[in-house]
């Protein structure tokens, strides 16, 4: 097998079940919760580890910001030999009644028709971005185990971040949850690749009190993603794949 050209890893450097983060810093807090950890990537600040969790393989990789980026990046792990991709991350909530903190479990994820994903489907019609079934309940149901406030439904996957001032007011207005910028891109290519995905993400902020309102900052995000990644962790390993 060649070795891909960003993730620059060789065979069995990546665990069959994974867990993708857009920051290197969060990839780099998850791993805390691995042993026998090992870095098996740093190339382009694609910071990947793989470890153990409860006695099971798992690696943490870094998929940085947006679509084209997270495509490389999974495409790659799928390469190396991933079966099992989770997105964590945040999202901005499209509702009043979603609370910073909390956490959506995409159902599915709207995206922009064009660019990245009419070169990956070649089509005019519009394909469901979906999560595996199975993957979707495990991890409502282990979220939910762990105390955690979960919000289940779909959610937007944006090219634009700061071209977002309006969709509280229309898509929350139609029942989409949250914004954020990767998840669909994730749940095609596991359709297309024949790989299971899901999602988590952590709200980090509500648009509908516009782009003045409370933002969690790092270090609030931090015992959330802790809180939130062991459950996600205790989860994908006993998916059966």
């Amino acid at each position: 097998m060649l070795m891909p050209i960003h993730i620059r890893a060789g065979e069995g450097d990546v665990a069959e079940r994974v867990v993708i983060v857009g920051d290197p810093a969060r990839a780099r807090q998850l791993s805390g919760l691995l042993t026998d950890v090992k870095v098996v990537n740093e190339n382009r600040g694609f910071v990947t580890y793989t470890g153990t969790y409860g006695g099971v393989r798992v690696t943490i990789a870094t998929h940085g910001v947006g679509a084209p980026s997270a495509a490389i990046v999974i495409e790659e792990l799928i390469k190396l030999g991933a079966k099992l991709i989770i997105r964590l991350g945040t999202a901005g909530a499209l509702r009043r009644e979603i609370g910073i903190g909390d956490v959506i479990v995409p159902t599915g994820s709207a995206y922009n028709s064009g660019g990245i994903y009419m070169q990956y489907l070649g089509s005019a019609v519009n394909y469901p971005a979906v999560p595996n079934y199975d993957t979707l309940t495990a991890l409502v149901q282990g979220l939910r185990d762990a105390g955690v406030r979960v919000w289940i439904g779909p959610v937007y996957s944006s090219d634009a971040f700061y071209a977002e001032e309006d969709l509280a007011n229309v898509m929350g207005s139609r029942g989409i949850l949250g914004v954020e910028m990767e998840t669909a891109i994730l749940f095609l290519l596991g359709l297309l690749r024949g790989v299971r995905t899901g999602a988590v993400l952590v709200v980090s902020n509500n648009l509908t009190e516009g782009r003045e309102g409370r933002f969690l900052t790092a270090e609030e995000l931090s015992p959330i993603i802790e809180r939130v990644g062991k459950a996600v962790l205790s989860t994908i390993t006993r998916i059966d794949i």
